[in-house]
């Protein structure tokens, strides 16, 4: 009881605060927000609650400016990311191949060989992260969102910072739970929606 009511206060507080929100990447801004009231909605049944994070994704793909990073932590590729989680989750309908066409030309703007940071928040573990969710899209026409030349240079780097790109620990899951594990790194404020989205997946949502 002591749990729904904390969620429920994170849910009511984040409706308060998220005009405020400037940001809209997936670790600090409204896309994170936007999936925590997706899955809480699902978690309640409370279909007003869907609405609400519907209307926080609509926000940030209207207001999406293709020229911040690609990081993963506040960047496209984690907000393309949460979208595809969205859609393969059922949260959302759409074709993501048109949808994210954008995010995936300029994901493939970014020189792979200068990468340094190897990181997934910032570096090119999250690139990989965010590739191998597109590759692996369930799609009726065998095709790529990204062409051959940048996959193999994707997979030199990979080899190079020996990072096992094409292994599951890249799937859609395997993702969610480095997001999660990366919050539980985080000192949160009182009613943290990223305190929530851990609470709800240890509630198996």
């Amino acid at each position: 009881m002591e749990r729904e009511y904390f969620l429920h206060q994170i849910a009511s507080h984040r409706i308060l605060s998220s005009g405020f929100c400037q940001d809209s990447g997936l670790f600090q801004g409204k896309m994170g927000i936007s999936l925590f009231f997706f899955i809480y909605a699902r978690y309640v049944s409370n279909h007003w609650y869907e609405e609400f994070a519907g209307e926080l994704l609509e926000d940030v793909c209207n207001g999406l400016d293709i020229n911040i990073p690609i990081t993963f932590v506040d960047g496209l590729c984690g907000i393309g990311w949460a979208i595809e989680f969205m859609v393969q989750s059922g949260y959302v309908e759409g074709n993501t191949d048109e949808i994210l066409i954008n995010i995936d030309s300029k994901v493939m703007e970014r020189d792979l060989r200068r990468i340094s940071d190897i990181s997934f928040e910032t570096g090119l573990e999250g690139i990989v992260a965010y590739v191998y969710t597109r590759l692996h899209t369930p799609r009726v026409a065998a095709s790529s969102p990204f062409d051959a030349d940048y996959l193999e240079e994707l997979v030199c780097v990979c080899k190079k910072h020996k990072i096992a790109w094409t292994g599951e620990q890249y799937g859609l899951q395997s993702v969610w739970v480095k997001v999660l594990n990366s919050f539980q790194d985080i000192s949160f404020e009182r009613y943290d929606w990223r305190e929530g989205l851990c609470i709800l997946k240890q509630q198996g949502v």
